[in-house]
């Protein structure tokens, strides 16, 4: 399916673990312009919090500001074998939870930053095993964007399962019951020379999390348990995000609902899902998603054999591109009609088991 609430918000998430991460006292300062590439002075090192092993923090310092710091460049086979090669450092020394939990962050994000997100997955679930629970304040927000972040790369990464268990796991620790209780957005305590997150979990990040419980069920199959999940968060998503005046956010949820819904075979119901998108999307002048909104309902009424209701919705389509002057859409338009000329051709097959291109948006990758 097409970008919904998680999806955006991820982005966001990743976004924010890197600027709270230049905020960190471990962190060179963070530098720009013609030295955005300079590594750790003196100066930071000496901030370095002291542990049991100095050879490491020296090492991973530099590391560290490299990937974090706004503008920085290096390889990224060369910095993931370089992070890879403290592990053992680590290990040897008997190293407190949080050295590994910052290792194994760091490796996490820079698999992200790499495009492997199987990788980073299971990196990500090394640093949550190796701290459960952060001992530290300042770890806390970057520890749950960690842990909402891992879900999205575990699943792409085929690791579904452990997806599966992630996300369930975020879902026992902040109930959807309880989420009108969160605040709406989360500030930042500028107390202290060091910013920290605070008030988080918002309302929205939870809301993303029972939205990757429905993902996560539909890309294992189980279509009816992802049904099942997406409607017990609908009502409440619609409540919490009329509230928060963030209603544009429902067209992601309904766009899941109407994929669960065809995949069981409930056309009327995923039919109705998409045209209550539609209006949201209008309303909000989201041109996109009114664009594949319409396309998805003339896919729905041209595999159900009604060629007459296909081309109506087809012809609302062209009379939207002609209304907004997109001429891009007014010649997709005329090619989708030519394409359904072709298809009307074709004396039509059986009903086949699963549909055939083109079909209803799939579930959200990202």
């Amino acid at each position: 399916m097409r970008q919904g609430m998680r999806q955006q918000l991820l982005a966001q998430g990743i976004a924010a673990l890197a600027s709270l991460a230049a905020a960190m006292p471990l962190l060179a300062t963070a530098q720009t312009g013609g030295n955005a590439n300079a590594v750790a002075t003196s100066p930071a090192e000496a901030a370095l919090p002291t542990t049991g092993n100095n050879n490491f923090e020296k090492r991973f310092a530099p590391l560290y500001a490299a990937v974090f710091t706004e503008g920085g460049r290096f390889s990224g086979s060369a910095m993931s074998a370089d992070l890879q090669a403290l592990e053992p450092i680590l290990k040897r020394t008997k190293a407190p939870a949080l050295d590994f939990f910052r290792l194994y962050y760091t490796q996490a994000t820079l698999f992200n930053r790499r495009g492997m997100p199987s990788e980073a997955g299971l990196a990500a679930q090394k640093a949550i095993t190796a701290m459960p629970k952060p001992s530290d304040p300042q770890w806390a927000y970057p520890h749950l964007e960690l842990s909402i972040a891992s879900v999205r790369w575990l699943a792409e990464g085929g690791r579904y399962e452990a997806a599966l268990k992630q996300v369930q796991t975020l879902a026992v620790r902040y109930p959807l019951q309880q989420v009108a209780k969160l605040p709406t957005q989360m500030r930042w305590d500028n107390s202290t020379p060091i910013p920290q997150a605070a008030d988080f979990p918002t309302q929205l990040q939870v809301l993303g999390i029972y939205e990757d419980l429905g993902y996560v069920l539909h890309e294992q199959g189980q279509y009816r348990q992802a049904l099942q999940a997406n409607q017990r968060l609908l009502p409440v998503a619609r409540e919490r995000l009329q509230v928060m005046g963030e209603t544009p956010r429902l067209r992601g949820l309904l766009a899941n609902l109407a994929q669960n819904s065809y995949m069981l075979g409930q056309v009327d119901a995923a039919r109705n899902y998409l045209q209550e998108r539609l209006q949201i999307a209008l309303g909000a002048g989201d041109h996109a998603t009114v664009y594949d909104s319409y396309f998805q309902l003339m896919v729905l009424a041209h595999e159900q054999n009604d060629p007459q209701q296909a081309r109506q919705w087809l012809s609302t389509y062209e009379q939207y591109a002609r209304a907004q002057g997109h001429s891009d859409q007014l010649a997709r338009a005329q090619q989708l009609r030519n394409e359904l000329n072709g298809r009307e051709a074709v004396p039509p097959p059986q009903q086949p088991a699963q549909p055939s291109a083109p079909q209803p948006a799939r579930q959200p990758k990202r």
